[in-house]
């Protein structure tokens, strides 16, 4: 439950910049993980202007022209980030089966398929990933850039994307053309 409280603040975060660019906020909560410290601080407070968190800790001062919404008993996880992530694509369960899926679809069908995908990873609470390259049978698009472009331009939701497009991997591995 706790974990489902603070993927929904994080939702929350991304979700009201989209509606709000200009307004100041300020979430507090009973608790916050910082990622500086090995326990959840008290008080925790997010103060959020557009889609940046401005500052973030215990017992902050509010601003004054700041929207105030108080989430009582949740907990605060501000700005998550994935450093190795590959949001276009889904890697579970048997991999020859999703190698098989991937080529009867076709890149457009894949595209859409990975909003999805940046949609689940916001939820979770990452508001920021280091997407390290799509690799699409048959295709030279890149669908990673295409996912960026739509979730900066407001068109779907996921979180800020930093993109590699080409992947670099070992000779046989998993971004090796010839395999």
């Amino acid at each position: 439950m706790k974990i489902m409280r603070c993927a929904v603040v994080a939702f929350f975060c991304v979700a009201v910049s989209a509606i709000a660019a200009d307004e100041l906020i300020a979430l507090k909560a009973a608790r916050m993980f910082d990622g500086k410290s090995n326990a959840l601080v008290r008080n925790g407070v997010v103060v959020v202007q557009g889609d940046k968190i401005l500052d973030a800790g215990s017992n902050l001062p509010i601003p004054s022209a700041a929207y105030v919404i108080d989430l009582g008993d949740a907990t605060l996880c501000p700005g998550f980030m994935d450093a190795h992530t590959h949001l276009t694509l889904d890697f579970s369960g048997d991999y020859n089966q999703r190698r098989l899926k991937e080529v009867d679809l076709n890149v457009s069908e894949q595209a859409i398929i990975a909003t999805t995908y940046a949609r689940a990873t916001v939820e979770a609470g990452f508001t920021t990933v280091r997407d390290l390259g799509s690799r699409f049978v048959g295709s030279r698009e890149f669908v990673d850039v295409a996912l960026r472009n739509s979730i900066n331009k407001g068109v779907i939701l996921g979180p800020r994307m930093l993109v590699a497009t080409k992947g670099i991997g070992a000779t046989g591995g998993h971004f090796d053309p010839t395999r």
